[in-house]
């Protein structure tokens, strides 16, 4: 495997880590009473937040059981077996919801985001596509769409729609960050690193939105910035193995080529997913 495709496949890795929390909390507009006074749902909320998956999977199993409006209880439990990485647990769980509830933007969007974790970018850009057009604002399926272009190396359209996430939640860190990391990948450094390093002075940076930025900085040929980012939250392992990635990126004459260097944002290329998907 060449040095580009390794680099690349750690990069997914980054982004997919750095959403992980945009698929935590879950839109309630689907749900009708009785469910959502159940008093169960909050307590599972709760615990999944925390990152107590036993318990969460626990509560949710239990709503399923007692509860005949069940759909954000089944999503919420195909949510925390896939960060518990019960992955066929996880995907039975979304199956059931999409075969029960065949118009929850939400259930889409859950299974989109388990064929992320298990590289499967193709599956899970058919999957939010389904999730967009039950539901064509729904911000976790615009940012999941988007990384799964960036796993194929469509870093445009990635752009495009990371932006039309935004426009559905300007305050999400997350949103900004994959997208600067993109723009990294797609050759614009110089605009991902004032992004990024923005984001990082921000009250909600976390340390994804730091690795972003020193992978940004590595694809820019800084290796020291972006070893000195590295290690505010990596082991020196994690970071002498992304430092070599992103050496032996740059070292590669395929870099040049494989990374367009056209600078504009893509917005009205593909931004208004839903304008191009009406029907």
């Amino acid at each position: 495997m060449n040095s580009w495709k390794l680099f690349c496949m750690a990069s997914c890795m980054v982004i997919l880590s750095g959403c992980a929390n945009d698929f935590a909390f879950l839109n309630s507009d689907l749900v009708t009473p009785p469910f959502e006074d159940h008093p169960k749902l909050k307590a599972a909320e709760i615990a999944r937040a925390r990152g107590d998956l036993p318990q969460a999977i626990h509560d949710y199993r239990d709503i399923i059981k007692e509860c005949v409006n069940c759909e954000k209880a089944y999503i919420g439990l195909g949510m925390s077996l896939l960060d518990a990485n019960a992955i066929e647990e996880s995907k039975n769980t979304f199956d059931k919801a999409i075969s029960l509830y065949p118009r929850s933007a939400e259930a889409y969007a859950g299974l989109g985001a388990l064929y992320l974790t298990i590289d499967q970018p193709e599956n899970a850009i058919q999957t939010f596509s389904t999730a967009l057009k039950l539901n064509p604002s729904l911000a976790k399926a615009l940012n999941g769409y988007a990384i799964a272009l960036d796993m194929i190396g469509d870093h445009r359209g990635a752009q495009a729609n990371y932006r039309a996430a935004m426009e559905q939640c300007p305050n999400n860190i997350s949103y900004e960050s994959n997208l600067g990391l993109s723009m990294a990948l797609d050759g614009n450094t110089a605009e991902a690193i004032h992004i990024l390093e923005r984001l990082s002075r921000s009250p909600q940076v976390t340390p994804r939105v730091r690795q972003n930025l020193s992978l940004a900085y590595g694809l820019a040929g800084d290796m020291k910035m972006a070893r000195n980012i590295g290690t505010v939250d990596l082991s020196s392992d994690w970071v002498r193995n992304n430092i070599t990635y992103m050496e032996a990126v740059q070292e590669t004459a395929e870099y040049a080529g494989l990374i367009p260097k056209n600078h504009e944002g893509p917005l009205n290329e593909n931004r208004n997913w839903q304008d191009r998907n009406k029907n």
